[in-house]
Order: structure tokens, then sequence, then C-alpha cells
């Protein structure tokens, strides 16, 4: 297990500035509307279960026989892995609680992937390396993580959610899975990991949320 801050089990609300669209989802909700899908800061809205499904582009169609992982940047043997070399890694489980930043929760999900860090030291980054900057298939979400962060044994990149392969709407191939960070940092559609020498802020935090994402320790929490 990692030594980051542990989950709370409660419902907590992010920073300030993103008070107003926690408002606006739940009022879309409460009313039957989706939010926008595209042209704002948020789209979607749907429960899929007990997930409240949030995107900023267009949800991707994959085709898994043609799927590649890129896993770049500093490092001494950059690799390409199909989404048939990942389901045949040995398989590793994690059930933990999951935090929404808005306010919402999912007590137990489980999932199922590779860990993050088993595929990075695979490609055997150099000594510039501090951090990894995630990019996904929708062209627009991106996340971050220190190396120290991304060393921690249960960071994923998960295929499968209790006991089902990911959904379309939850990230279907990939989806980075930090537990003990807000969701936010859970990045669907993931298809690069690049390692890289410095931070660099993905979209949420582009938007006004923490780099650091710890729940309880971030967000104004």
């Amino acid at each position: 297990m990692s030594d980051h801050p542990a989950p709370f089990p409660s419902h907590r609300i992010g920073r300030a500035a993103f008070l107003g669209l926690a408002a606006l989802t739940t009022g879309a909700l409460l009313a039957g509307r989706k939010l926008p899908s595209a042209g704002s800061l948020l789209g979607g809205g749907s429960n899929v279960d007990g997930f409240t499904i949030y995107t900023i582009a267009n949800i991707p169609e994959v085709d898994p026989a043609s799927f590649q992982l890129h896993v770049g940047g500093l490092v001494d043997e950059p690799r390409t892995y199909s989404y048939h070399d990942l389901l045949a890694m040995p398989a590793v489980h994690e059930t933990r609680y999951f935090q929404c930043v808005t306010g919402w929760s999912v007590p137990h999900p489980r999932w199922t992937g590779v860990r993050l860090w088993d595929l990075v030291a695979a490609s055997r980054p150099i000594s510039d390396a501090r951090a990894l900057h995630v990019r996904c298939l929708d062209q627009a979400y991106t996340e971050s993580l220190t190396l120290d962060q991304a060393r921690q044994a249960d960071v994923l990149l998960a295929y499968g959610l209790n006991g089902h392969p990911l959904s379309r709407d939850q990230g279907f191939p990939l989806r980075l899975v930090v537990p003990g960070m807000y969701g936010y940092k859970f990045a669907k559609w993931v298809n690069h990991v690049e390692v890289v020498d410095r931070v660099m802020p993905g979209y949420w935090e582009q938007n006004g949320y923490d780099v650091n994402a710890y729940i309880g320790h971030s967000n104004g929490v």
C-alpha cells in the first residue's frame, strides 16, 4: 500500500471557483437534463453504476484491435502496447473509496488493470525525468503525476471496473486510477504516457483544480 493520505469516507466539496459547476451539475440532474456535451467546461451528467459521467469533449469510439498505448518521452526505451498486450500482463486489483471533488462518491469500486509504474519502469526513465504527462484519445483530457506519485503500487491503468471491462463512458480502453486522489485525476481514454522533466498541469488543473489532488489535503478542504 502507498503512504499517501487515506481518503475520507464523506462527501467533500472542492475549490470555491467550482461550486457553481457542482450546482450546475446537480440542477441538471434534478431537472432530468443532460449538460452540454461540447463547447462548455463539462458535458454529460448521466449516472452509470453510481458514477456521474462528465465529458469535456466527445466520448471517443475505440477499436480494441487497433488501440495502442505509447510510453515515451524522457526514456531510454519508448514502448508501444496493444490492448491485448495489456490484458496479457498480470492483473492488479484495487478496491478503494472514490470521491469526486464536486461532492458525490462511490464507496467500493473495484478497478482491474496494470500498475502504471511497471509500464514506465520498463521504458527506463532517464535522470532528468521528474513527472508524467498523460494524454487521452479525446485529444482534450490530460493529467499529470510526479514520479513519486506514479511509483505508488496502487496507481493503475485500469481496463476493468467491478468485474467488467470499462464502458466507453468510464474510459474504455484505459483509465488512470490514483487511489486517494479526487476523481478528476482518474483520466479516461488514456493512450499516451509521456515522461517529462517537470509537472505539466492537466486539463482540470488549468481550470482551477489543484495539481496535488489528495483527498482532504487539496482544493480548499
